[in-house]
């Protein structure tokens, strides 16, 4: 996603990093990584998802938690 594609966003999306319970260091690096969003992990596994930079088993764990916690809503 490039920054001009921000514009479509709305600030209170649960979807987005930002609004999750994830902490700031893992949103801090997950956006190093270009994620903006939850639902960019959707269609990856763990070992996709391991294979990014900056990217950890802690992390994989609680995206997948905050995912599971937005779909239950």
């Amino acid at each position: 996603m490039t920054e001009m594609d921000f514009g479509d966003l709305a600030d209170d999306d649960p979807d987005l990093l930002e609004n999750t319970a994830l902490p700031k260091q893992f949103i801090s690096r997950l956006r190093n990584a270009f994620y903006t969003r939850l639902s960019d992990f959707d269609d990856m596994d763990d070992i996709q998802m391991l294979r990014e930079p900056g990217i950890n088993w802690r992390i994989i764990k609680a995206v997948r938690s905050q995912r599971a916690r937005i779909d239950a809503k």
